[in-house]
């Protein structure tokens, strides 16, 4: 599974409006829950989940880029939200430097390796410093679909 089996105008968000890690995470949850049409009780089960396991360790990758994550029954299939931010935000990265582009990805706990292969497809995707830059400039969602799609 690669980003583009996922990649989702409506799942994508510019700018991102919050400025801390727990609003950053609890408005890329807003997003899906939104597009999906999800119930209060499903995006608390949503949020519960990944913020259970952001406190095992930060999911922040290093160069500006975070992937918080979680697997929960709510989902039916892989999912993936893009946030990119104005400002760079503390998510407690391994190299120190604040995090500005954002990828949650949710998935149902039978589709572990579907995730795994995602998170990867991220990271391989974001290791070039002139994409992330483009994307950290992206105006709207869809210039941050187009960029993946290039």
């Amino acid at each position: 599974m690669n980003i583009l089996d996922v990649l989702d105008k409506n799942l994508v968000k510019v700018p991102l409006l919050h400025t801390d890690k727990k609003g950053i995470i609890t408005e890329l949850v807003e997003v899906v829950a939104k597009a999906k049409g999800y119930s209060t009780q499903q995006f608390d089960d949503i949020l519960e989940a990944v913020f259970d396991r952001e406190s095992l360790g930060s999911t922040a990758i290093g160069n500006g880029i975070a992937i918080p994550h979680a697997k929960t029954e709510v989902m039916d299939h892989v999912c993936l939200v893009v946030g990119i931010s104005r400002f760079p935000v503390d998510f407690d990265s391994p190299d120190g430097q604040k995090s500005r582009i954002f990828f949650l990805v949710l998935a149902p706990p039978q589709e572990a390796s579907a995730h795994v292969e995602l998170l990867a497809s991220i990271a391989r995707s974001c290791t070039s410093q002139v994409f992330r830059r483009m994307l950290e400039q992206s105006r709207d969602s869809e210039e941050v679909v187009r960029l993946f799609m290039e």
